[in-house]
C-alpha cells in the first residue's frame, strides 16, 4: 500500500481554523445530500469476519448525521484497509455492493468539498486520494462516479494557495497529497474495465487541460504537473502503456500545446521540466505528434515568447523531428500560417533547415506539394527569403522551384518570380549563378506573357541576371542577352508603365554589358524610335534573325506593340528590297496584310503603307530622310 499519514489527534494535524466563509467549498455540508446507507446488517459481507471493526466503523461514520472532524481520517483509512485486506483473503465478494449501498464514493467527495480552499489544514485530502485509489481496484465500486470524484479532487487541491504561502506542515501535506493524486490517477486507469478506460482517460486529461487555462499560475502548474506524470506513466508503466491508445488525438495534441506554452518566458512553470516534457513527446512521436498543423500553429504563436536557450533548443528539436518525419505537412502548414515578412516564420525556417537531413526531405517534397498548393507557394517562403542569411540557406531550394515556371497557372508563376526577385538580391553573385542559368530559358517567353505582372517580374529578373554576370561568364551570357534585346525593345511600347520602365532598365543593363555606347545613350535619352535602328546596325549579321523574331509581335494584343512591330519590320526588310529578294518580301507582306483590317486605324494605315513600300520595285536609293520617315511615322 501507498504511504499513509499517521493518525494523530485533531489538533496535531490541524492548522489554525478561521477560514473566511467565501473561501470554503461552495457546498455546505448541511445542504449536501449525502447518500444515506440502507439499514442492513453488514454481517453478510464475506470479509466481515476478518474486518469487523473497520466495517462497523465505516457504517457508523456514514450513518452519523454529523461528521466529527476527528473521524474523517480514520474513516478514509478504514476504507483503504478494508479494500486492501479483502484482496488478501481472496476475491472481494460483495465489497462493491457494500461500497455502493453505503455511498463511500459520495461521502469521500463530500469530505473533499468541505475542505477549505484557502489552506491545507489536515491530511483529509491525502487520505481521500489513497482511499479512491484502493476503491478503484474494487469492481464497480466507483462506476459512474469517477468524473465527479476527479473534479472534487482536482478542485480541492489545485485551488489551494501557492506552496510558498503554506506553513511547513502544510507544505509537507501538499507534497504527499500531490504524490497520492498521481498514484490515484494511475490506479483509476488500471482499475477501469476495457470498455470504460477510453472514456476515463479522456475525462482525466480533459479536466486537467481545463485547469491549465486558469488565471492562477499555481493552478496551471499543478495541472501541467499531473499531465506530465500521467503522460509519462502511460508509456513507462508496463500495464498502463496498453491504455495510451485510448486517448483521443485532440487530447494528445492539446497536451502537447500545453507543454509548448509552458516554455514561455512568462510561464512560472519550471523550464527544465517543460523541456523534459517535450523530450517525452519526442520520444514517442507516433503517439503525440498526430496533429502537426495545430502543433505548428502553437509554435508559431508562442515562439517569440520562448527565449531561454534550453527551451528554444527544445522547440527547435521538435521542429526538426516533425520536418524529418513529415516534411510535406510541415512545409505546407508553415506556408499557410506565415504572413509575408513574418519574423517568427523566419526563425522556424532557420530551425528546420539547420541540418541537412530535414532540409533534404523538405526540398524533395517541395515540388510535388507546391503543385497542389500552388496558390499558397511563396506566400510563406517569400517572407523567409527576405533575410540574407535565410536566402543563402535556402539557395539549394531554388532549382526545385524553377520548374514551377512551366505551370499553367499565372498566379503560381507570379509567386515564383516574386520569390526569385526577393532571393536574388541577397545571394552573392557566385551563389546566384547556377540558379539564374536555369532561369534564362524560362524568362524570355515570359516577356510576352498576357499578365503584365509576369512581364514586369521576368524582365526584372533578366536585369538581375545581367547584373550578376561574372567576368569569366560574360562570353556565354552575351548570346543570351542578344536574344533578349528585341523583345525588350518592343516592351518599351508596352501599355503598362511598369513594364516599359523595367524594359528600359533592362536594356540599359544589356548595353552596359555589351558595351554599346550608342544604345546606352539612346535608352537614357528615351529615343525609342532610334533604338530599333541601332539594333539593326549593331546586328547586321543577325538582321534576318531579328526580322523573324519580330513577326509574332504583329499578332500582339496591344496595338502599340503591333505598331512598333510594323515599323521595325519595315526597317529590317529594307536590305531584302535592296537585294530584290522577292520571295522573302512576299512572305513579309503576307504577314502584314491581316493588319490592313486591324481594329486600330493607325495600325491599318501603317501596315498598308509598309506593304506598298516593300512591294514596290526599287528604282533609286532612298534618302536617309525617307527611311527615317518610315521609322518615325506617327499615328
Amino acid at each position: 500500500m501507498a504511504e499513509r499519514p499517521p493518525i494523530r489527534s485533531r489538533l496535531a494535524w490541524q492548522e489554525e481554523v478561521g477560514a473566511p466563509q467565501e473561501l470554503r467549498s461552495p457546498l455546505d455540508p448541511k445542504q449536501v445530500d449525502v447518500v444515506q446507507p440502507l439499514q442492513i446488517d453488514a454481517g453478510w459481507l464475506p470479509v466481515y469476519q476478518f474486518e469487523r471493526r473497520r466495517v462497523d466503523s465505516i457504517v457508523s461514520f456514514v450513518s452519523s448525521p454529523e461528521k466529527e472532524e476527528s473521524q474523517k481520517i480514520p474513516f478514509l483509512q478504514n476504507i483503504c484497509d478494508l479494500c486492501y485486506n479483502s484482496k488478501r483473503h481472496g476475491p472481494p465478494q460483495g465489497l462493491d455492493l457494500f461500497c455502493q449501498r453505503y455511498g463511500l464514493a459520495e461521502n469521500i467527495k463530500v469530505l473533499l468539498e468541505e475542505e477549505p480552499r484557502n489552506k491545507l489544514r489536515t491530511a483529509v485530502r491525502w487520505n481521500a486520494m489513497l482511499a479512491i485509489a484502493e476503491l478503484s481496484a474494487v469492481e464497480r465500486a466507483l462506476e459512474g462516479k469517477e468524473a465527479s470524484l476527479l473534479q472534487a479532487c482536482f478542485s480541492s487541491v489545485f485551488l489551494l494557495p501557492p506552496e510558498e504561502k503554506m506553513q511547513d506542515m502544510g507544505h509537507y501535506l501538499f507534497l504527499k497529497t500531490m504524490e497520492a493524486m498521481d498514484n490515484m490517477l494511475q490506479a483509476l486507469v488500471l482499475g477501469s474495465s476495457a470498455s470504460r478506460v477510453s472514456e476515463l482517460l479522456q475525462n482525466i486529461f480533459q479536466m486537467l487541460l481545463n485547469f491549465t487555462t486558469s488565471e492562477r499560475e499555481c493552478v496551471q502548474e499543478r495541472a501541467v504537473g499531473r499531465i506530465e506524470k500521467m503522460s509519462s506513466a502511460l508509456f513507462r508503466h508496463p500495464t498502463l502503456a496498453s491504455c495510451a491508445r485510448y486517448l483521443r488525438t485532440s487530447e494528445r495534441t492539446d497536451i502537447v500545446l500545453v507543454f509548448i506554452e509552458a516554455m514561455r518566458d512568462t510561464s512560472i512553470f519550471d523550464k527544465k521540466r517543460a523541456t523534459d516534457l517535450l523530450d517525452m513527446v519526442m520520444e514517442f512521436p507516433d503517439f503525440w505528434l498526430a496533429d502537426l498543423p495545430k502543433i505548428m500553429r502553437c509554435i508559431h504563436k508562442n515562439l517569440d515568447s520562448i527565449n531561454t536557450a534550453p527551451a528554444r533548443q527544445s522547440v527547435a528539436s521538435l521542429l526538426l523531428l516533425m520536418a524529418d518525419r513529415r516534411p510535406g505537412k510541415v512545409l505546407t502548414t508553415l506556408l499557410r500560417i506565415a504572413p509575408p515578412g513574418d519574423r517568427t516564420a523566419l526563425d522556424m525556417w532557420d530551425m528546420m533547415i539547420s541540418t541537412a537531413r530535414p532540409l533534404k526531405k523538405i526540398l524533395k517534397n517541395l515540388r510535388k506539394r507546391l503543385l497542389v498548393i500552388d496558390s499558397m507557394f511563396p506566400k510563406g517562403v517569400i517572407s523567409g527569403s527576405e533575410s540574407p542569411d535565410m536566402a543563402r540557406k535556402i539557395q539549394s531550394l531554388l532549382p526545385q522551384v524553377v520548374g514551377l515556371l512551366d505551370h499553367s497557372n499565372t498566379d503560381v508563376k507570379r509567386r515564383v518570380l516574386t520569390f526569385f526577385c526577393s532571393v536574388m538580391g541577397h545571394l552573392k553573385r557566385e551563389e546566384a549563378r547556377p540558379t539564374v542559368e536555369q532561369l534564362e530559358e524560362k524568362l524570355l517567353p515570359l516577356f510576352d506573357d498576357e499578365s503584365s505582372q509576369l512581364r514586369e517580374l521576368s524582365i526584372c529578373l533578366f536585369r538581375e541576371r545581367v547584373q550578376s554576370v561574372m567576368v569569366h561568364d560574360k562570353k556565354r551570357i552575351k548570346s543570351y542577352v542578344h536574344r533578349a534585346l528585341l523583345p525588350l525593345f518592343f516592351r518599351l511600347s508596352d501599355q503598362s508603365n511598369n513594364v516599359a520602365k523595367a524594359a528600359r532598365e533592362a536594356l540599359l543593363g544589356a548595353a552596359e554589358l555589351l558595351k554599346w555606347k550608342q544604345l546606352r545613350h539612346l535608352v537614357r535619352t528615351q529615343q525609342t524610335w532610334r533604338i530599333g535602328e541601332s539594333l539593326l546596325e549593331q546586328n547586321r549579321s543577325r538582321a534576318q534573325e531579328l526580322l523573324s523574331q519580330s513577326l509574332p509581335y504583329l499578332r500582339d494584343a496591344q496595338a502599340s506593340l503591333r505598331e512598333a512591330a510594323v515599323r521595325f519590320i519595315g526597317l529590317a526588310a529594307r536590305p531584302l528590297r535592296d537585294r530584290r529578294e522577292e520571295e522573302k518580301l512576299a512572305e513579309i507582306c503576307s504577314a502584314l496584310r491581316p493588319l490592313e483590317t486591324d481594329s486600330k486605324s493607325f495600325v491599318r494605315s501603317l501596315a498598308a503603307q509598309t506593304i506598298v513600300i516593300l512591294s514596290s520595285p526599287r528604282e533609286q536609293p532612298r534618302s536617309r530622310w525617307a527611311l527615317q520617315a518610315l521609322c518615325c511615322w506617327r499615328r
